[in-house]
């Protein structure tokens, strides 16, 4: 359920993101997905930390160590 919220999470601030560069027509338009896919990314971890049980902690590290990001 953790993992399915974090990925719920991470896909709205992409969404966000994207509607924001699309949307803002100035200088800054590039910083502000940039800010926004970050900081969903740190709250979709920190509610995954907070929600998740060790065991399921425990298998998502296994699952990163065995297929490391690229």
């Amino acid at each position: 359920m953790a993992q399915t919220i974090r990925f719920a999470i991470f896909a709205l601030s992409a969404c966000c993101a994207g509607l924001a560069f699309f949307t803002l027509h100035s200088f800054w338009a590039w910083a502000e997905p940039v800010a926004i896919f970050i900081v969903g990314s740190i709250i979709a971890e920190l509610v995954f930390s907070r929600l998740a049980s060790s065991e399921e902690k425990q298998r998502d590290l296994e699952d990163r160590v065995r297929n490391p990001p690229t």
